[in-house]
């Protein structure tokens, strides 16, 4: 069950609903979950600072997924999530200078619990 954190300034609020979704799908046609409930959401951070060659906003993908993917398939989900933002930003006419990141990470199954509440 891979966990999508999306988080973004506040000058990008705009257009969080269309990123989210827009990751949402690129996470799922990776290809690497097809039978995966994938879990999103956004942050929108209303106090932020970006100091990096000009940027004045952000947008921060995390997944967390489980181990067995190879360096290789992480890199090509972190490059798909990455464009998938900054393929909303285009269709949006989002001009503002944005530094686009996405990390994956590993859940330590070992140390995880899982319970699904509501069920009888």
């Amino acid at each position: 069950m891979p966990h999508l954190t999306l988080e973004v300034s506040g000058n990008l609020a705009h257009v969080v609903d269309p990123m989210l979704a827009a990751v949402t799908d690129a996470c799922q046609q990776s290809g690497h979950f097809d039978q995966a409930v994938i879990m999103s959401r956004a942050v929108i951070q209303d106090r932020y600072c970006v100091r990096q060659q000009g940027m004045s906003a952000f947008a921060n993908l995390c997944l967390r997924i489980r181990p067995g993917r190879n360096d290789e398939a992480r890199a090509q989900v972190a490059q798909r999530l990455a464009h998938a933002v900054h393929r909303v930003m285009l269709d949006h006419g989002v001009a503002t200078p944005t530094c686009i990141t996405c990390e994956i990470q590993e859940i330590d199954v070992r140390s995880r619990a899982l319970i699904y509440a509501g069920e009888g």
